[in-house]
């Protein structure tokens, strides 16, 4: 398939039945083409292997997925050989990861780390990785402690996403049960187990995802139970909140966001609402450091999780967890809203829509 015509989406998905989810389980890993003129998305290969493939980045010809289960179910971060041209996943390894209930994995832009946040015990793992983009050694682990306002959602730490700054001088990582983003310094490729800075979210607020502007000088994060969006100023060794953005259009009871993307422009910023079932929108202008409100579109199905910007910036793709199925949007050049297309393709329990 010619890869200027099309983009190779991976999905990760629940393949086990979940306390908080009305979807049905799902198949495992999809390979999903995406055509550039029409929008159109069509299967290329669904990889069963692993239990609860959640969550999915990719660097090089890998593919990297952690397993959502619990401690007793043998969490692991399993590497996979991806081949774009034929959509192919050849499994290279399946590494047990210490902790419970990793939700998020990531690698650094020099493809010398992959992070892996564990929601249920907190910690974050940073494992080096060899010339071949395996992991070879233990893990430096980043461990949290304390709790929040929410008893139900912040008994204690919950790391939910944690992301190399672009630079390579630093891991950020969010913390949803104890309201805080922390920063870990990279020193000679190994990363310091103690944060050499610490963002307080508003008490509640349950930081979730975070994401470094293309230009590298801000920071936005969004926080799930507070529903809204923070910008970060960057500058040198400086981190400063100037701005916090409610994702809502209205008054919503128990909505909770959830994915966080960046249009590649770094001009617009859209976040998934499970509950107003909605994408809110942003205009970002880094010049002046500023958000700007631009509206909010219905999701096309219940429960949107994972979100993902094609890489010319053309479509925004959006997964409804529990209606099982991606809706696709153009994306207005001029003003970055959204117009809902015709695709609306079916995956069940979709969490994690990644181009790789």
């Amino acid at each position: 398939m010619n890869p200027s015509t099309h983009a190779l989406l991976a999905v990760g998905t629940y393949t086990e039945s979940m306390a908080d989810s009305e979807g049905q389980p799902g198949a495992g890993i999809h390979l999903l083409r995406l055509d550039l003129a029409s929008g159109e998305l069509s299967e290329a290969v669904v990889h069963s292997g692993p239990v609860n493939p959640t969550y999915l980045t990719s660097a090089l010809d890998k593919l990297y997925s952690i397993r959502e289960v619990g401690r007793d179910a043998s969490p692991s971060l399993d590497v996979f050989a991806l081949d774009r041209a034929a959509a192919t996943l050849t499994p290279l390894s399946s590494l047990s990861t210490p902790g419970s209930g990793p939700c998020h994995v990531s690698v650094d832009s020099l493809r010398s780390l992959v992070l892996v946040s564990n929601y249920n015990s907190g910690e974050v793992l940073a494992y080096s990785l060899d010339p071949d983009g395996l992991p070879w050694d233990e893990p430096v682990v980043m461990t949290r402690s304390g709790s929040g306002p929410d008893s139900e959602r912040q008994d204690g730490p919950h790391a939910h996403c944690a992301r190399t700054s672009p630079d390579g001088h630093f891991v950020y990582l969010c913390d949803l049960g104890t309201d805080k983003v922390m920063r870990h310094p990279v020193i000679d490729g190994r990363v310091r187990t103690s944060a050499d800075l610490t963002l307080a979210a508003r008490p509640g607020a349950g930081p979730r995802h975070l994401d470094f502007t293309p230009s590298g000088r801000h920071l936005l994060v969004n926080n799930e139970l507070a529903s809204s969006l923070s910008l970060y100023r960057l500058s040198g060794d400086e981190v400063a909140l100037v701005q916090e953005l409610s994702t809502l259009s209205g008054e919503v009871e128990g909505n909770k966001v959830a994915a966080l993307c960046i249009h590649p422009s770094g001009r617009f910023v859209y976040v998934s609402n499970r509950g107003e079932d909605s994408v809110f929108a942003a205009r970002l202008d880094e010049a002046a450091g500023s958000l700007t409100r631009l509206g909010s579109w219905k999701a096309g199905g219940r429960t949107p999780r994972g979100m993902a910007v094609s890489p010319d910036g053309r479509f925004l793709l959006v997964a409804s967890q529990d209606d099982g199925l991606i809706q696709v949007f153009r994306i207005e050049p001029d003003d970055g809203g959204l117009q809902p297309l015709e695709t609306r393709y079916p995956i069940d329990s979709a969490v994690c829509l990644h181009f790789t």
